[in-house]
């Protein structure tokens, strides 16, 4: 059959209709949340409860990157500040500025989508690549090293000094807006160059739209601070709780403050398996800051990430930066990752539960990474080589999960994990890592899924 025909509709009705647990299905999936109807409760209760035999200290409150998407910045930050809270007892809801990063981070994404235009200029406009460039341009999202370049080039502050504003809360106006000016500077690149202007002249066309991309943003976002006085109180509660520094660049704000996080010296482990394990990968056309390294990973087996992850919380007591697939089999009230919580045969009948492997998600688009969090604890049962599950510290507010924080099983990690970013002083005496971090990175496609930058919104997380 290649057409779908009346008597095959009228077949397949008369069949449905025929059981009636089809109708109690469709009764239930027609007035209530699917993802309440699919739930199997005893899974549920013997496997999600907020307790962990791993767990760091100073866990800061849950943080709310509200509708925007920060997560990866929000993810970065909420590690920095773990050791700021330990450092200098501050107060559990303190917070570094998280639109400070954004703001650098859409500067220099400017420079660089122009300087990709401008190295593209002899390609087909209708290419895949150009057309993967121009397709979004300016997004919330991005990655591990992304965060290294902005961070190391240009500092970081407390929240108090550097304060969200409207459209770092909300960006969808911004990017929309921005995206628009991007695409028309990108238009009259390309149109110079096919008149035969030099890469000189087009650089300096640029120039142009530099200023006036920095006096967008400044009007979105304020004027990030120069030098800044940062003044807290400690819990500690005594006659010495205030203190007070002063005269304080970002920069040094970063070398003083967090100078216990060595952001250099971190590594970005992955887990693909379509690649090759032991191996270095880089995307092309995958960065922000022109002349600093893009996106380097290396892919090893599902469990030297959980290895890993699981040793810098035990042993550094310190939480993990992540990447994953949030979406999938995700409980967002209860802010719960399991693979196994949802029953789709119970409803839909045999077959009905997804079946495809890890693998054949990212080949065929069914999954990629869309989040960025942390790890904060796990739960090791006496003798098992990993944990049962582990806590996440996520960025959308404090109303739902354990107080904002949300419970991931260990089967989900094995599915929908991607992505984790641990010190690289743990490979010292790791040959085949150490060996495969000197070598030279394979280089994907700007389109492959492993160039997928984590940007989900609070916004449209239900139900993916």
């Amino acid at each position: 059959m290649d057409v779908l025909t009346k008597s095959f509709i009228e077949s397949s009705m008369a069949d449905f209709a025929s059981n009636q647990i089809n109708t109690l299905a469709m009764n239930c999936m027609t007035t209530q949340d699917p993802n309440k109807v699919l739930q199997r409760r005893e899974h549920q209760r013997e496997n999600h409860s907020h307790n962990y035999s791993i767990k760091v200290k100073n866990e800061g409150k849950a943080t709310s990157q509200k509708s925007s998407g920060r997560c990866w910045i929000f993810a970065c930050c909420n590690v920095l500040r773990n050791k700021l809270i330990k450092e200098y007892s501050l107060a559990d809801d303190f917070e570094l500025s998280q639109t400070f990063v954004f703001f650098y981070d859409k500067f220099e994404r400017v420079n660089y989508f122009l300087e990709q235009i401008i190295g593209t200029k002899t390609e087909e406009l209708d290419g895949r690549l150009v057309q993967h460039l121009l397709s979004n341009p300016m997004n919330d999202g991005g990655q591990w090293e992304m965060l290294v370049n902005v961070i190391r080039k240009y500092g970081i502050c407390p929240k108090s000094v550097y304060d969200d504003a409207w459209s770092s809360t909300s960006s969808l106006r911004f990017n929309r807006y921005m995206t628009t000016k991007l695409r028309e500077w990108a238009c009259l690149l390309r149109k110079s160059a096919e008149s035969g202007k030099s890469v000189e002249d087009l650089r300096e066309m640029k120039q142009d739209f530099l200023v006036q991309a920095h006096r967008i943003l400044m009007i979105h976002f304020g004027s990030p601070p120069e030098k800044f006085s940062w003044t807290y109180h400690n819990t500690k509660k005594d006659e010495n709780s205030f203190h007070r520094m002063d005269n304080l660049t970002p920069l040094e704000f970063l070398e003083k403050c967090c100078n216990g996080f060595d952001i250099d010296g971190m590594v970005s482990l992955i887990h693909d398996p379509r690649n090759e394990y032991y191996k270095t990968y880089t995307v092309e056309a995958l960065g922000n800051v022109v002349g600093e390294r893009g996106s380097f990973y290396l892919n090893v087996p599902i469990e030297v990430l959980k290895e890993y992850a699981m040793k810098t919380l035990r042993d550094d007591k310190e939480p993990v930066w992540f990447g994953c697939d949030v979406g999938k089999s995700f409980n967002r009230d209860k802010q719960v990752m399991d693979d196994k919580q949802f029953d789709y045969e119970l409803v839909f009948g045999a077959g009905a539960n997804p079946s495809q492997n890890k693998e054949d998600r990212l080949r065929y688009g069914q999954s990629l990474m869309t989040h960025a969090m942390v790890f904060t604890g796990c739960d090791l049962p006496e003798g098992a080589k990993f944990p049962t599950k582990w806590r996440v510290e996520n960025s959308w507010g404090s109303e739902t999960g354990d107080k904002g924080y949300a419970l991931m099983t260990d089967t989900w990690f094995d599915e929908y994990m991607y992505q984790v970013v641990v010190r690289a002083s743990f490979f010292d005496n790791d040959d085949r890592i150490k060996k495969a971090l000197a070598g030279e990175p394979v280089i994907l496609p700007a389109w492959d899924p492993m160039g997928a930058l984590a940007d989900e919104p609070v916004v449209d997380c239900f139900g993916r």
